[in-house]
């Protein structure tokens, strides 16, 4: 480790210690999913896969997110046709799956506005999922779950900035669960058994297929197409445009994140002259939707999920009945 990663260290370790010290409660179960690593792990395909698994038991889901990049700080509850520009990609891509989706740079502050805003009461079988709440330290949660990658894993294992580590490897031991995200990797599952770890389960990436601007299935196979994103697996996103048979001409990797104006648009639409579809991830298209007819309405992108086994699902529904509806609960949190 060098100066730069013990730099990082050292504030990263003095915030979670201010943060515990303030640390805040709801009056109701709280499920945080996150991970150790910056990005890449399927952190929102997962969490809209456990919010409907939760929803399906008779349990009402609200996800808790501060909406990254995102200008309103909130706290609001997001609706599928608000602009990413003010709640962020990933909490508008959720409120498009027709969830509850609360934005709030404090998401405390978030939690309790969603107790008023949707008129809770105790009797209300709410469930609360942080969004990104791994290092979210400031507020309580019942059940901490981690996503790992099963591809890239942990990287270099190195921190920011000289690697994707944005928590030290060790503190994997604060999981309750761990999901091995996109492809079945035995070998670190069974790593992970060995250390002790006895909730380990998978949650593989499934290709939904290529939806157009208006959410149709559309068939790619064979066609030219010009793929770009601003994600932080770019490759993953190829290799899975790549399963689709697609003739990939060209590509455009961005930041994560990335904002599109209408000059980057117009830079996209020339590098893909020759396409017949330009592919982007759902996560970009939320951004670039309203200015879809820039690109001449060959824009379409790539549907993907997680899956969450039944298994998996029971385990997370026995701890909530079993450790948390018992509890009484207290609308002063």
């Amino acid at each position: 480790m060098n100066i730069f990663e013990r730099l990082y260290l050292f504030f990263y370790l003095r915030k979670k210690r201010k943060e515990l010290t303030y640390q805040k409660k709801l009056p109701f179960p709280l499920i945080s999913v996150g991970n150790l690593t910056f990005g890449g792990t399927g952190k929102t395909p997962f969490t809209v896969a456990l919010a409907k698994e939760i929803k399906k038991a008779g349990y009402e889901p609200i996800i808790l997110t501060r909406g990254y990049r995102g200008k309103l700080k909130g706290p609001t509850v997001v609706s599928k046709d608000m602009n990413a520009d003010d709640v962020g990609d990933e909490p508008l891509m959720m409120a498009m799956d027709g969830l509850k989706v609360v934005k709030s740079i404090d998401r405390h502050t978030g939690g309790i506005y969603a107790i008023e805003k949707f008129g809770l009461n105790e009797q209300d079988k709410v469930v609360f999922i942080l969004d990104d709440g791994f290092q979210h330290w400031r507020l309580y949660r019942d059940l901490n779950i981690l996503l790992i990658d099963g591809i890239r894993i942990f990287g270099n294992a190195r921190l920011i900035p000289f690697g994707a580590l944005r928590s030290p490897i060790n503190e994997i031991s604060e999981a309750d669960m761990i999901f091995i995200t996109k492809k079945e990797n035995e070998k670190l599952k069974q790593a992970l058994t060995e250390i002790g770890f006895k909730e380990i389960h998978f949650a593989p990436l499934k290709i939904e297929g290529i939806k157009d601007s208006e959410g149709r299935d559309i068939k790619p196979y064979g066609k030219k197409a010009f793929a770009f994103a601003g994600i932080a697996d770019f490759q993953g996103f190829i290799n899975c445009l790549k399963e689709l048979n697609l003739k990939i001409i060209g590509q455009k990797k961005f930041i994560d994140h990335k904002k599109y104006t209408e000059k980057t648009l117009k830079k996209i639409e020339k590098l893909a002259k020759d396409a017949e579809l330009l592919i982007t991830t759902k996560k970009d298209f939320v951004k670039i939707k309203e200015k879809a007819t820039i690109l001449k309405q060959r824009i379409c992108y790539l549907e993907i999920s997680l899956k969450i086994n039944e298994k998996s699902v029971a385990n997370v529904i026995d701890f909530l009945l079993k450790l948390k509806y018992n509890r009484t609960k207290s609308f002063k949190a």
